[in-house]
């Protein structure tokens, strides 16, 4: 369903009094995958209506003054893969407790399986006080306004998690930030840290987040077992892929940290990364060949081919500046 070059239209479904379609409240729609639905349309039906779209798997939305109240009126989307939303009044929370993708009878489980889009040039917060224990890929781009992508407690849920790419998204502060309201009060305590993991993650691309100062708590390096991919380019505050911040309480760091199943790795165009792992100068990439790094003159990080052919992988932090940059200024090809 495509609906546009409707400037004067309401609603798209009306009935007149005593029409049996709308006695039960309900518009049924088994298969519908799609609907866009583009600015001059205030409501898919009227106010006190929803809409069941148990297949919908496209929802695209734009230009909307009342965006709550129209996402109010769409229901069962179980199947959603993918959503474009762009300027849309009332659209700084997309997904929230007693609101978008909910379920009664599961309280306050989402059963979104994968988001392969989201595009929300005004939004702030994607979804709040929500579990996700289905969701196993995200794709978040041009969300000028997002500060953080899940709050330390949704983490646990997420265990089918699997993709995860972010870009563009200008005021990202973090990816994981602490359960509270207070904006100034972000960082996550040593034991909400310790308990952080992603146990199916296999691939992570960052890219175009100016803001990022790195992209897990140091904490978290043990918690990705599954790890293959990691890509991240183009942010130019990042400090380090996994860090922490001065004010977050001390953790225990181990002494080497192993990530067995990464197998491709790029870091390039971070101006400011000056490690791969803060308080931790000895990494084991048993599966990697040929990381590459580009552009990174501050890193300080080495990597290394052993005889078994595994990579290693050191932090000179002593090494001047200048050092730095010349050995990291041009891919690294591990021989």
């Amino acid at each position: 369903m495509k609906i546009v070059f409707v400037a004067n239209l309401k609603q798209i479904f009306y009935s007149g009094e005593g029409d049996a379609l709308t006695r039960d409240g309900i518009i049924n729609f088994p298969q519908l995958r799609k609907l866009r639905l583009p600015s001059g349309c205030n409501f898919f039906g009227p106010k006190h209506f929803t809409a069941q779209l148990p297949s919908l798997k496209v929802l695209s939305i734009h230009g909307h003054e009342e965006l709550g109240d129209l996402l109010a009126q769409l229901q069962g989307l179980t199947n959603l893969r993918e959503i474009s939303i762009t300027k849309c009044k009332g659209a700084q929370e997309l997904m929230q407790v007693g609101s978008f993708g909910t379920n009664g009878r599961t309280g306050h489980k989402l059963s979104l399986l994968s988001l392969e889009e989201l595009s929300l040039p005004d939004m702030r917060c994607i979804w709040k006080g929500l579990v996700l224990s289905h969701l196993t890929s995200l794709k978040v781009s041009r969300c000028e306004k997002l500060t953080h992508v899940f709050t330390g407690s949704m983490v646990a849920s997420l265990v089918q998690l699997q993709s995860l790419h972010i870009s563009d998204c200008e005021e990202l502060e973090q990816i994981i930030a602490k359960d509270n309201d207070d904006e100034k009060d972000q960082i996550l305590s040593g034991r909400e840290l310790q308990s952080l993991c992603f146990p199916s993650l296999c691939q992570v691309d960052i890219r175009g987040c100016n803001k990022l100062r790195s992209l897990f708590p140091v904490a978290m390096a043990s918690g990705l077992p599954k790890l293959e991919k990691l890509d991240v380019a183009n942010s130019s505050q990042l400090l380090g892929v996994f860090w922490q911040d001065d004010d977050a309480s001390p953790v225990n760091v181990e002494k080497q940290m192993v990530f067995p199943n990464l197998s491709f790795l790029r870091l390039y165009n971070l101006p400011s990364i000056v490690c791969f792992s803060l308080g931790c100068d000895d990494l084991s990439f048993p599966c990697l060949r040929n990381p590459r790094v580009d552009k990174c003159p501050k890193l300080t990080t080495q990597f290394a081919r052993k005889s078994n052919g595994s990579t290693s992988a050191q932090s000179e932090v002593s090494q001047s500046s200048e050092d730095s940059s010349t050995s990291c200024s041009e891919p690294i090809k591990v021989d």
